[in-house]
């Protein structure tokens, strides 16, 4: 039975406890017993909706030191003190976006007093969940059964389609299992798969029975002639992945010797072999590049040797444009839709850009009716008046390409020094793919020829790479290096 939904613990699982004085400290500091504490927490707090922080920290104060006047703004800064330290667990953002894309539908179900629900909406959380269950608005806490079952209720979901997961084997793993759902544990024995860390849960096929990994530690991969045995698995940081898919830095050995790569998962796993082929091009067409492979499996994952230098983040220099101007040529010619600072790193004046997954769609062809839209043979074979019909849209169009050059040279005046450096690395480049336009077209169409299809291009106009492609490819690449900067900037 396929999997429908997800449901999460919050703290300890998608949230990390800072200091936590309200928690540990608050008792001594009343002079009072960790019993009494806990009796209240359990019997009141928990499964209270208060009606904002003063109705919560009063009704602490009341009850575990009455008449004491220092009372209330103890409990106010341990309480501040525990919401403002509480963080995302690295990789959570990307995993639930990940997993929502996918098309799972995501609930949140936690033991929590009420001000607690504050870090939900500040941490970014609330937007991406279908359906949340609170012990402080339901008025009944896990493991009750009933939490869960109005949980799964909100999702309009089955148990049996349900995945839990969380940190405690109580109320995360044995409760939501005896209802029938599916569970991973996070720190702790779960039912079906247990995790070191939530993001764990983004390397897992879990429509598979037993939640098979894609890549683990122990794993042998293979990339740039070098076979190597997986050490550790992490998640990139949040705010350096990519709107759709997840990535993963791998520390692996080779022998004695380490190597760092990077794993990435695709939300259409097919763009992996996409994206691959983009930078044996790349390389090809003697740019500096990471070096690609694809680590079988269910899933295919992109494996990338690690990009030299550091991530670009200026000043920019005469060197640097020139290699940039290199590049943009090369999206230029090869439809590269996604060159940005955050793609670059630079070592000296040498620049290399990653995220190539964008690489080859330039025509948007309407692909209604069609039957086989992935297979490159269905516009192969198709009359030339249809196919031009079903042309809506270029993506390489002046403002779009000038919007991409304004990623790295919004402040470059023309006819500056950056400018010229800029355009002698775009000439140059040109003027090299020009002479070897005949291999490279070659090598797009053995490639496009051979299984699987490549596939290109957006939602509305996803479809296989076909000979129109590489024939768009081969007329810019035919075309006078200066001229064709002129006619795009």
């Amino acid at each position: 039975m396929t999997l429908a939904a997800v449901l999460f613990d919050l703290y300890g699982t998608l949230v990390e406890h800072g200091e936590r004085p309200l928690s540990r400290r608050l008792p001594s500091a009343l002079g009072v017993s960790r019993a009494a504490w806990m009796n209240l927490l359990r019997r009141g707090l928990l499964t209270t909706a208060f009606a904002d922080e003063d109705a919560f920290v009063g009704t602490i104060a009341r009850t575990l030191a009455p008449g004491r006047p220092d009372a209330v703004a103890i409990c106010r800064g341990f309480l501040r003190t525990e919401l403002d330290g509480m963080r995302l667990v690295p990789g959570t953002a990307s995993l639930l976006n990940f997993l929502k894309r996918r098309g799972l539908k995501l609930g949140l179900v936690s033991n929590l007093a009420s001000p607690f629900k504050e870090p939900v909406g500040r941490l970014g959380l609330e937007p991406l969940f279908d359906a949340f269950a609170f012990s402080c608005d339901e008025g009944c806490a896990k493991p009750d059964p009933e939490i869960y079952a109005r949980a799964v209720a909100r999702l309009d979901v089955e148990p049996g389609r349900a995945l839990f997961v969380g940190d405690s084997v109580q109320n995360d793993v044995r409760a939501p299992a005896a209802l029938g759902m599916r569970t991973a544990g996070v720190g702790a024995k779960g039912g079906d798969v247990t995790l070191s860390s939530v993001a764990d849960l983004g390397l897992l096929d879990i429509q598979a029975p037993g939640f098979p990994p894609l890549l683990s530690p122990g794993d042998r991969v293979e990339v740039a002639g070098r076979r190597a045995v997986v050490v550790t698995v992490s998640p990139v940081a949040d705010g350096e992945q990519g709107r759709y898919n997840l990535v993963y830095r791998i520390q692996a050995r080779d022998g004695e010797s380490p190597l760092v790569l990077y794993a990435k998962r695709f939300l259409l796993p097919e763009t992996a072999h996409l994206e691959a082929f983009a930078y044996r091009l790349q390389a090809l067409t003697g740019l500096p590049s990471c070096t690609a492979a694809l680590h079988p499996g269910a899933e295919p994952l992109l494996l990338l040797t690690e990009a030299p230098g550091v991530k670009y983040e200026g000043p920019l220099t005469e060197d640097v444009a020139r290699a940039l101007g290199g590049h943009y040529a090369f999206a230029f010619l090869f439809s590269n839709g996604d060159i940005r600072p955050r793609n670059a790193f630079v070592s000296g004046g040498t620049v290399t850009l990653v995220d190539l997954e964008h690489c080859f769609f330039n025509l948007a062809i309407d692909t209604e009716g069609l039957e086989r839209a992935e297979r490159p043979e269905t516009f192969d074979r198709m009359p030339k008046d249809e196919l031009a019909r079903r042309i809506k849209k270029r993506v390489l169009s002046r403002r779009a390409t000038s919007r991409a050059r304004r990623a790295f040279f919004a402040d470059t005046p023309r006819h500056s020094p950056m400018d010229a450096a800029f355009q002698e690395g775009w000439v140059a480049f040109c003027s090299e793919q020009r002479g070897r336009a005949r291999a490279l077209t070659d090598v797009l169409l053995e490639r496009i020829h051979t299984e699987p299809p490549l596939v290109i291009g957006t939602h509305g106009y996803r479809r296989a790479m076909a000979e129109i492609d590489v024939e768009d490819i081969r007329l810019r690449l035919a075309l006078d290096p200066e001229a064709a900067l002129d006619a795009t900037w």
